[in-house]
């Protein structure tokens, strides 16, 4: 019996790190309960995947993401960014989050706008870089 509970265990384990893997990048900063308010709140701009490990969609989307935050890493005033809400369940309620995946510009720890464009990697980038310019440039 205890042998079939560690073997459950482990199994439960490899199944989670999976999930992980799919979804983690150096280049996309992984936002928490305890970082969210910090790291948006910065001056930089957010572009924020608030996502569920389960969900079809965010897997579909989860190497684009990646890619994302691979091309724009050295962009300094831009972040890509991810919140897994189901683990970080108040952030994504604080982010009136309804669906997965959300994707939201976060600048000055404020929503300016929500993505609802194609998925594909060049349309995010253009989004994103329209978005920044027009918070980081002076009026």
């Amino acid at each position: 019996m205890a042998k079939l509970t560690l073997i459950a265990v482990v199994a439960a384990a490899l199944a989670v790190s999976a999930f992980a893997s799919e979804f983690t990048s150096p280049h996309v900063a992984h936002l928490t309960s305890s970082n969210y308010e910090e790291k948006t709140g910065d001056g930089k701009v957010y572009f924020v995947k608030y996502y569920a490990p389960w969900c079809g969609h965010c897997k579909r989307l989860a190497n684009t993401w990646k890619e994302l935050g691979e091309e724009l890493k050295d962009v300094a005033n831009i972040i890509i960014a991810h919140v897994d809400c189901t683990t970080d369940r108040d952030v994504c309620t604080n982010a009136q989050v309804k669906g997965y995946p959300t994707l939201k510009v976060i600048h000055k720890g404020e929503e300016v706008k929500a993505y609802r464009g194609s998925r594909d990697k060049d349309s995010l980038k253009s989004f994103i870089e329209e978005a920044a310019k027009e918070l980081t440039t002076e009026a």
